[in-house]
């Protein structure tokens, strides 16, 4: 049995096939190109208003927000009270895009939501929900060429974009932003889909976006998110004749620069469309990647205390082969990716089903693939990834990195990403029904790069039935890419023992571990440099670890997933030389003789619980004109 395959992810041609054309202006949107407003006006919307030449005060309100954009000129604020506004039908400056609520053509604006008709000065986006509602119909916003547009205080709700003429592609179900820069605070995307067109003669269409698509921005430009709740958002790929299209989560990031703060995604999903056979001529099949965040196209994206629970990528079915899944909270692919003070867990990716072979599952929680990825401060708990299944006498679909997985698939990728001051626990890796072709690294899989991790605790890792390549973590080469080093610094690997035929770490042949003073407890087999585990790459530093009984942690597994250490844990003060100076919570290091190993710094003295994002929790806005 090849005890870990390394299959063929076949997104290769996803940049060409996302690329976007040079947007074709109508002579309206290019008409309707407002002057430069030197002198800002505040425009007033409210639901008992009335769109009139000249409404926007705080007497005659405009009763649409389409039409308070129509008579903005850049640089304008538009105030919105308390109600639900919906479509008006189709608006003639964005007519090659598919029809939205609203329509922000090459005008900077502010637009904010949470206002009263009685109070025009104070925005309370809880007392005043201010919602723009697409009713399955329209898409919820519409922006081009802006720069730079802020909403805030607003819920975009039952979005729904599909193809638009010329592209069985389908982009952002909530809101769209093309060669824009957007900031958007104390939002929510709730409940909005997109969908790729359905193809009877070739491949489905893709889904891109189920909340958000923020596409080809300016260089040199950031969006920000902040606050904002993303929840029940989903991408569906459409059917095709060889395979269906591919699907990619709530927030879709292509060749744009963006930092999201403070922000939660819960329950998205992106789900790829079935194919009559599952996998096209050049050999892709139905991918979904990023449940909650897809970045793609040379992307810049940073997420900052960001929380992502209950995800879902699911590849796409066919009737021979399935699709994979990637990254089920979130991927990033030939771009730069920094995760700082996030949590990820319950996240999914499975693989599609197909008779002859199931499909491949990587990076249940996150998947970096030939991309720069810096990792710190996050907690990666209970994350899945789980291979297809197959037909009788089919192969299972692989899978890997129940937490993590760190890819590297081309010579001329970024060469190291790195983990630091993460709990990568109770993840899983499970292969579907079928024979088996391989599958490994419950915790994190590292495959064709350099990996730096440090002052990690991989804990309670699993693998399913018949699996043995490394509960905690495997490291796997990219064949005609590069083998593979992980240097494992300070870190603490424990409670690995379902598996007694196998090792907590699973080095495989011409591949290199390279351990800095670390912690084993509990586990069946540390790692497969015993003789009578599985062929070994090179092990060093093995020397330099402890093994103990027990890693000493406050609460392990569910419900609490506490990881900290506890007084009596034989990890304290054991990092000697390590020059980390915080732990996973921002805890300064060391706080006695020297650091402890693992991602938690133990004090008596508890810290203050972690300032963590929650949905719809505004601070009220006085605003002056």
């Amino acid at each position: 049995m090849n005890v870990f395959a390394t299959p063929w992810l076949a997104t290769a041609l996803i940049s060409l096939m996302l690329a976007m054309a040079p947007l074709q202006m109508n002579a309206i949107g290019e008409a309707t190109r407002p002057s430069h407003n030197t002198s800002a006006a505040i425009i007033r919307v409210a639901l008992a208003g009335n769109d009139s030449p000249g409404c926007g005060t705080d007497a005659a309100p405009c009763r649409s927000i389409a039409f308070a954009i129509r008579q903005a000129a850049a640089g304008d604020e538009i105030r919105i009270a308390a109600g639900t506004y919906t479509g008006a039908g189709a608006d003639p400056a964005c007519a090659f895009l598919f029809t939205a609520v609203l329509c922000i053509v090459d005008k900077p604006l502010i637009i904010r939501g949470g206002f009263s008709t009685e109070n025009w000065a104070l925005s309370d986006p809880v007392a005043n929900p201010t919602i723009i509602d697409g009713q399955h119909a329209y898409r919820g916003v519409n922006v081009v060429r802006v720069n730079r547009l802020t909403i805030e205080g607003i819920t975009i709700q039952n979005g729904l974009a599909e193809a638009e003429a010329g592209d069985p592609n389908a982009f952002g179900g909530g809101m769209t932003a093309i060669e824009s820069v957007v900031t958007l605070r104390d939002m929510v995307f709730e409940n909005n889909l997109v969908v790729g067109q359905n193809n009877d003669q070739g491949s489905g269409g893709a889904a891109a976006g189920g909340a958000l698509a923020i596409r080809s921005a300016p260089a040199g430009e950031t969006s920000f998110i902040e606050r904002v709740t993303f929840q029940d958002n989903v991408s569906i790929g459409g059917a095709g004749a060889d395979r269906g299209g591919y699907a990619f989560g709530a927030v879709f990031v292509f060749q744009s620069q963006v930092e999201i703060r403070a922000s939660t995604f819960t329950g998205n999903r992106a789900q790829a469309g079935d194919g009559e056979n599952g996998r096209a001529a050049d050999g892709s099949r139905a991918d979904a990647l990023g449940g909650a965040v897809a970045v793609e196209g040379n992307s810049n994206v940073s997420l900052i205390g960001v929380q992502a629970n209950d995800n879902l990528v699911v590849g796409g079915n066919g009737a021979q082969f399935g699709g994979g899944s990637f990254g089920g909270g979130v991927y990033a692919e030939d771009s730069s990716l920094t995760i700082t003070d996030a949590q990820f867990r319950s996240n999914l990716a499975r693989g599609g089903d197909g008779a002859e072979d199931g499909g491949f599952a990587g990076g249940g929680g996150i998947l970096t693939f030939n991309s720069e990825a810096s990792i710190q401060r996050v907690q990666i708990i209970a994350n899945r990834a789980v291979g297809g299944s197959a037909g009788d006498g089919g192969t299972a679909g692989p899978a890997g990195g129940g937490g993590v997985y760190l890819w590297r698939a081309k010579p001329e990728g970024p060469a190291t990403n790195s983990i630091t001051n993460a709990i990568i626990a109770d993840n899983a890796v499970e292969i579907g029904r079928g024979q088996i072709t391989g599958g490994g690294g419950g915790g994190i899989q590292a495959q064709g790069l350099t990996a730096e991790i440090t002052h990690v605790t991989l804990a309670r890792n699993r693998l399913g039935e018949q699996l043995i390549a490394g509960e905690a973590l495997v490291v796997v080469e990219a064949p005609g890419v590069s083998t593979t080093t992980v240097h494992l610094n300070y870190s603490v690997v424990a409670d690995h023992a379902t598996k007694p035929a196998g090792a907590a770490i699973v080095v495989l042949p011409d591949n290199t571990l390279n351990l800095t003073r670390g912690l084993f407890a509990n586990n069946a087999a540390d790692t497969n440099g015993d003789p009578s585990q599985l062929p070994s790459g090179t092990i060093n530093g093995l020397d330099t670890t402890i093994r103990v009984d027990s890693a000493g942690f406050a609460s392990p597994g569910a419900p609490q997933y506490n990881y900290r250490l506890t007084a009596e844990s034989p990890a304290i003060d054991q990092a000697i030389g390590s020059a980390t100076p915080d732990d996973f919570e921002g805890r300064v290091r060391p706080s006695g003789a020297a650091p402890d190993l693992g991602a938690h710094e133990f004090d008596a003295v508890p810290p203050e619980p972690p300032d963590l994002p929650t949905p719809r929790a505004y601070i009220p806005i006085l605003l002056t004109e």
